[in-house]
């Protein structure tokens, strides 16, 4: 694994690759433009010379600059007028540039030299650690748009006072407003907890994704893979030199998700591990979303109560509520 720094350079030297294939586009779709219409050529130049040509008349004292302003501006109209017209009576297709993202322009970089969505992806995957393929896919196949309330039942159950679908309404607009806020900046955390199937993956992947594009370092794992990994870490199971700049990211990172927690074996390292992991977070002000099976009663038996005092006072508890979503898509 390299550096962070390493990783920031190879991924900034993906960007200049696509700029310099774009200018080369650029260049040749221009070339043959000049080929074909000399007198486009002809006007570019004469638009091009004119701060020149009337820099020397200013220079000479034969105009003021004022008026060689407003010579320009006239000038270059008509030459701007004269090309259109050539465009639109030949029905020319002007180029333009087949951007793999419209957001940066392939750039990397947003207004206020702020990252770009694009890129924090490029570093989210450079991060990522051997076989989390099925993280990725996770992360790749959900969006907000793909939640749908009309899987949960619009009855009320007698048990919650309420109907699910209007449980899980407030749950979705919990988690994008989340979403949409995050600033990088004490922004929260949310605990996603509920039966399986019920869409707790769909969500956390969902606000990883979202939280990303706006240019944040958002860490999505699974919690088996997660502490595997941290345990392997700290004990010298895989190489630390190659997996610092991960081990790092997972504290650091201005989003950790963590999918499935209770799925992870306990030992008394894992439950050490996520203590020193969640109150370093919180001291921080970094955010984590964590999605779980588990009743809040059990992660207290598991995890004793100092992380149920925290995840209880430090985290937006949305509780799901329904049917199993798999098991009604299967019977369709």
């Amino acid at each position: 694994m390299q550096s962070i720094n390493d990783i920031h350079a190879a991924i900034q030297a993906q960007y200049r690759r696509l700029q310099s294939e774009h200018e080369t586009a650029k260049n040749n779709a221009r070339d043959m433009l000049y080929a074909g219409y000399p007198r486009i050529e002809e006007i570019d130049r004469e638009i091009a010379s004119l701060a020149i040509n009337n820099a020397k008349s200013v220079l000479e004292e034969k105009i003021s600059p004022q008026e060689a302003a407003e010579r320009i501006k006239l000038q270059a109209n008509a030459l701007r007028k004269e090309k259109q017209s050539i465009i639109t009576k030949y029905n020319i297709t002007e180029y333009k540039p087949q951007y793999a993202c419209t957001l940066c322009s392939d750039t990397g970089y947003r207004e206020n030299n702020k990252k770009c969505g694009c890129y924090m992806k490029k570093l989210r995957d450079a991060l990522a650690l051997p076989g989390e393929k099925s993280e990725n896919i996770a992360l790749k196949n959900s969006s907000f748009d793909k939640f749908e309330l009309s899987y949960y039942p619009c009855e009320v159950d007698p048990s919650l006072g309420v109907s699910p679908r209007d449980i899980m309404r407030v749950v979705y607009a919990d988690c994008t407003s989340f979403a949409s806020s995050f600033d990088g900046n004490d922004s929260g955390n949310l605990l996603l907890c509920g039966p399986s199937g019920l869409g707790k993956t769909l969500l956390a992947a969902s606000v990883a994704n979202a939280v990303t594009e706006k240019g944040y370092l958002v860490i999505y794992k699974s919690s088996y893979k997660l502490f595997q990994f941290m345990e392997d870490y700290k004990f010298g199971k895989i190489n630390r030199e190659l997996y610092d700049v991960v081990y790092e990211s997972i504290y650091d990172c201005d989003l950790l998700v963590i999918d499935d927690f209770g799925t992870e074996f306990i030992t008394s390292y894992t439950q050490s591990v996520f203590f020193d992991l969640l109150s370093t977070r919180l001291s921080s002000g970094k955010s984590t979303v964590i999605s779980t099976n588990l009743p809040l009663g059990k992660i207290a038996d598991i995890y004793q109560e100092r992380v149920m005092s925290r995840l209880q006072n430090e985290f937006r508890v949305l509780r799901f509520a329904g049917n199993d979503i798999r098991a009604l898509k299967n019977n369709k």
